[in-house]
């Protein structure tokens, strides 16, 4: 029975999560673990985030050897990595036209006012 629960819950995330996640978290790959719920969950926020702001889309996911999901997403001069790792951080290195400009490793709720502060150079 809790297995149930567990797959009902899991077809409920599949149902309200953006398609291009889903598409990632169900391709199989022997060599690279699934992401956890965890780092599922803070892509989703990332996403959602990125869709707020109504800003061009054209990201990347994939995940990592490490099970953790890594988003790439490129909007003129600006690129923007980020990976969503399986302990609720988010790896972060933003670049213009190459040079670093900044990066570092924050939970969500820290992650964010760094990446509005890069967001409004755009």
């Amino acid at each position: 029975m809790a297995s149930a629960r567990i797959n009902a819950d899991n077809l409920i995330n599949l149902i309200v999560m953006h398609p291009q996640l889903i598409s990632v978290l169900s391709m199989g790959n022997p060599y690279n673990p699934k992401p956890n719920d965890v780092a599922s969950y803070n892509a989703e926020k990332v996403l959602n985030y990125i869709e707020d702001i109504n800003l061009e889309r054209n990201l990347s996911f994939k995940p990592t050897k490490a099970g953790s999901l890594a988003i790439a997403w490129k909007i003129g001069e600006w690129e923007y990595q980020m990976e969503c790792v399986k302990n609720g951080y988010i790896i972060y290195t933003f670049t213009k036209s190459e040079y670093e400009k900044a990066s570092g490793c924050e939970l969500f709720d820290d992650f964010i006012p760094q990446f509005e502060k890069y967001l409004l150079m755009l």
